[in-house]
């Protein structure tokens, strides 16, 4: 019977997230087939079976955390008479004992990958292999005539992100607020300067700024306790092909704007790189997302657990306003706050959103 456990992927991680079995109780497994991704801070990494048997038991579901050396599952070898751990620590000694027979399909994990793929009930397929096991060739032929599509699996921090923002939505009581920001003097002055500052960090420095004064927004909720931060260590949303990561910019209070703008875009260059040896993922207390480069003005963002608040930014826009009888343009940015109710009131999540606004407008003298 092998024990499969939890192995140590660094000195400095002590317990790791399963995201993803590839395996069910009752699967026939073979050495090297994959039998779970498990999520740390920093990757998605797969552990292998090491040797040809059944799984018997799953003890950490996913979904679920465990702890370096823990047992994830148990895997029944042919030979009944030994224990053996994955990490080869201990060979134990066990008695022989019969293993009923149950109902599930005896099938590889790769072949039941390719029958998800495939769009094949395996409870509809007639096994021509030895002792009617279902082979490769069974699951083909079985999807000769379904539809045509296309099936493709989760991906390791796809299923991380479905899981967070799942939790998110079911366990806080999340409300949207948005808000135009008029930016034209803002604009003027960074054209008349020539400056690279981004958009992107102009808006973040002023929610940072105005987060210091409105620290109720800053915070963490963890079950009926509220923590409020000091410090404001913002979360950057950044799109990348395998999915959504959130880098986290620490103590970004204390930065200039300058000095905010270079870190920010140093950070989004790792993410997108893959050089995330030296990237916090963790520990943010507001984020902020971007989608105003897809056009998007208004839109609402998930919370990033188990934080209080995240800012939404839009497209920034011309816009037609009437001053003293004479027509005239300027430009304006939506802004889409998202709060939870649990921590924080429609009213203070309003002034904050305001803040922001007042800030924008200080930021005119910043350059």
């Amino acid at each position: 019977m092998f024990e499969v456990k939890m192995p140590r992927t660094s000195d400095e991680i002590e317990e790791s997230l399963i995201v993803f079995w590839h395996v069910e109780e009752g699967d026939s497994v073979e050495e090297g087939d994959v039998l779970v991704e498990v999520q740390t801070e920093k990757a998605v990494f797969e552990i292998e079976a090491e040797a040809e048997g059944t799984v018997r038991e799953i003890l950490v579901k996913r979904g679920e955390s465990a702890k370096v050396g823990e047992a994830l599952a148990k895997i029944e070898t042919e030979t009944l008479n030994s224990t053996k751990e994955i990490d080869h620590k201990a060979d134990n000694k066990i008695d022989e004992e019969k293993i009923s027979e149950t109902s599930f399909v005896r099938i590889s994990p790769r072949l039941r990958k390719l029958a998800r793929d495939l769009n094949v009930n395996l409870a509809d397929v007639k096994g021509t292999g030895k002792d009617g096991a279902i082979t490769e060739e069974d699951i083909k032929n079985a999807a000769v005539g379904v539809e045509e599509q296309e099936t493709k699996e989760m991906s390791g921090i796809r299923k991380t992100i479905a899981s967070r923002m799942m939790t998110s939505l079911h366990e806080s009581a999340q409300l949207t607020l948005t808000s135009w920001v008029d930016v034209t003097e803002l604009g003027k002055r960074r054209k008349e300067t020539g400056s690279n500052v981004s958009w992107n960090s102009l808006i973040s420095y002023a929610a940072v700024k105005a987060l210091e004064q409105h620290p109720a927004i800053n915070a963490h909720v963890q079950g009926e306790k509220v923590i409020r931060h000091k410090k404001v260590h913002l979360g950057m949303a950044v799109d990348t092909e395998e999915g959504l990561y959130v880098p986290v910019l620490e103590d970004a209070g204390h930065l200039s704007l300058t000095q905010l703008d270079k870190e920010l875009k140093e950070l989004v260059k790792k993410v997108i790189s893959k050089n995330l040896s030296d990237v916090a993922l963790k520990g943010s207390t507001f984020t902020v997302t971007n989608l105003g480069n897809f056009g998007i003005e208004f839109f609402t963002p998930i919370i990033n657990p188990p934080e209080a608040g995240i800012l939404g930014v839009g497209k920034i826009e011309p816009y037609l306003v009437l001053e003293q009888g004479e027509v005239v343009q300027k430009e304006r940015i939506p802004l889409s706050l998202t709060f939870d109710h649990r921590a924080v009131d429609g009213a203070p999540a309003a002034k904050f959103l305001q803040a922001i606004a007042d800030q924008c407008q200080s930021l005119v003298g910043e350059f």
